[in-house]
């Protein structure tokens, strides 16, 4: 007694074209979270965002990405299997894997929509470090951390202070820089609120000239005149609507391919053949 499958023709053809997507998606999952995580120019605002507001959302959301692009790399072969051998139990087990793929995206979207609303508590946040906990040095080894955070954002962002380089002259690191300075002039502004030379780096950021950043009305040239809470906000903005783009469209094409899948198993026909051989 043998075992035949038929039905289903062109939707075993839409079916194992998905995969491929479903592949492809997967690699842009892998690329989003990754992106997000390991960019230098990228990490360290996720970081910042975090310690400012204890509240790791948008951080989850590139994990969330990371983690539904590697399960994808995993068990993406399951459809085009079950589309080219007509296998129900290959093709549940798909339409199973997309259905979690939907709901992640799903939480992906929202839990980057739902920061939208938080941005601006981020601002303040950003305003009230800048005052009272950059380059304070204490035994904490937050503050530490803190000071690192706003020179990658000054640095990578070109921009100065929170609302601008005035945030500087009232802050706790003017007052702790004019105490501990033995110069005639204390330093009014963090170097790293200067233009940089070529081959500076966050870490180790280098003036163009320091002694015309450190004028109060320096131009654009020597010292950046942004202030970073307006650039922290354009970079929210796009990263938002990174994720939410990226995880509710993904979410409907999953969509899609459940639909798809769904329909080719309740076209697929096995027929239980007996052969009398002669």
């Amino acid at each position: 007694m043998a075992t035949e499958r038929d039905g289903g023709g062109c939707l075993r053809v839409a079916v194992s074209i998905f995969s491929i997507y479903y592949w492809l998606s997967a690699l842009g999952h892998v690329f989003l979270g990754l992106w997000m995580l390991l960019d230098p120019k990228r990490n360290y605002i996720l970081d910042l965002v975090h310690f400012s507001e204890n509240d790791p959302l948008l951080k989850a959301s590139a994990y969330v990405s990371l983690v539904c692009g590697c399960a994808q790399l995993l068990v993406g072969f399951l459809g085009l299997c079950g589309a080219v051998n007509r296998s129900r139990f290959l093709l549940l087990a798909f339409v199973m894997f997309l259905i979690g793929t939907f709901l992640a995206d799903v939480a992906m979207g929202t839990l980057s929509l739902f920061y939208k609303d938080k941005v601006y508590s981020v601002k303040e946040n950003v305003r009230e470090i800048v005052k009272s906990k950059y380059g304070v040095m204490t035994s904490e080894p937050e503050n530490k951390m803190v000071t690192e955070f706003i020179d990658k954002l000054q640095f990578y962002e070109k921009c100065c202070g929170s609302l601008g380089p005035t945030d500087y002259i009232s802050s706790r690191w003017s007052q702790s820089t004019n105490q501990d300075s033995e110069e005639i002039e204390s330093p009014l502004f963090p170097v790293s609120c200067c233009t940089q030379i070529t081959g500076a780096s966050a870490l180790n950021p280098l003036a163009k000239s320091y002694a015309r950043c450190q004028q109060i009305g320096a131009n654009r040239q020597w010292r950046h005149a942004v202030g970073c809470s307006e650039r922290l906000m354009s970079w929210f903005n796009e990263q938002i609507w990174i994720f939410v783009g990226f995880g509710f469209g993904s979410a409907l094409t999953m969509m899609l391919g459940i639909c798809l899948s769904c329909c080719l198993i309740s076209k697929i026909r096995i027929y239980h053949v007996i052969r009398d051989d002669y």
